[in-house]
């Protein structure tokens, strides 16, 4: 009885950590980085619409300098080299805003902008997953209950979105990286050619679907001992 009061507190807590680390993560990355969007949002139709018939999108890809050699800035000192491996550009077309381009606000390809969307949806169902799966946790505890199978569910789920979140991240980067090549053709930058695959959050994926298939085994084996019994 002790040692199920023991392991309740310990789960309240990690709920409780959880969702304060989520708001603190919202709060000191997603608000400045929305925030900061919106406004350069703003500012770019601005100018677009003071510039009649122009449309503004962006570019970030992964790069390189053909020559080896670091970028030149005035005033940098002169034992400092600098290099890009990143690089993000503002591209200026001549085309009035439609519902349609609209949305070609990522590489100039509406799909790159799906693809954003589905990852950030992908990722935002992640986090209310587990937190459902500790709420479970702790009221299976409190009742004295056994684990219940829909944890199960939502463990693969967990385990398919972060795959999926990674693909839809990839394939939003080859998209930036293939508008990146064509208009850094003629310059010294090189762009990354090889497919941007995260594999780390692959593996993850690949480790929850695991861990699912062990609490199905675990919960099986308990519930024949309960028969057996």
């Amino acid at each position: 009885m002790q040692q199920k009061k023991r392991l309740h507190k310990h789960l309240l807590l990690i709920y409780i950590f959880y969702f304060v680390a989520l708001i603190v993560g919202l709060v000191a990355s997603f608000a400045p980085q929305f925030t900061a969007g919106w406004r350069e949002a703003g500012q770019t139709l601005d100018n677009d619409l003071g510039h009649g018939s122009v449309r503004t999108y962006y570019v970030n890809a992964p790069v390189a300098f053909r020559s080896g050699e670091g970028i030149e800035i005035e005033g940098l000192p002169e034992n400092v080299t600098l290099r890009a491996d990143e690089i993000t550009m503002s591209v200026s077309v001549p085309e009035t805003y439609t519902l349609r381009n609209s949305f070609r606000v990522m590489a100039n390809n509406g799909c790159a902008y799906l693809l954003s969307m589905l990852r950030a949806c992908s990722y935002l169902a992640v986090l209310v997953l587990i937190a459902l799966i500790i709420n479970s946790l702790r009221k299976s505890i409190r009742d004295e209950q056994p684990l219940r199978r829909s944890n199960i569910g939502r463990t693969r789920t967990i385990g398919i979105l972060i795959l999926a979140a990674a693909l839809c991240g990839a394939f939003e980067k080859w998209i930036n990286i293939r508008e990146a090549t064509r208009l850094l053709a003629d310059t010294s930058f090189e762009v990354a050619s090889t497919f941007p695959l995260d594999y780390w959050d692959v593996i993850v994926g690949i480790l929850f679907l695991f861990m699912a298939e062990v609490i199905a085994i675990g919960r099986n084996l308990s519930e024949e001992q309960k028969l057996t019994i």
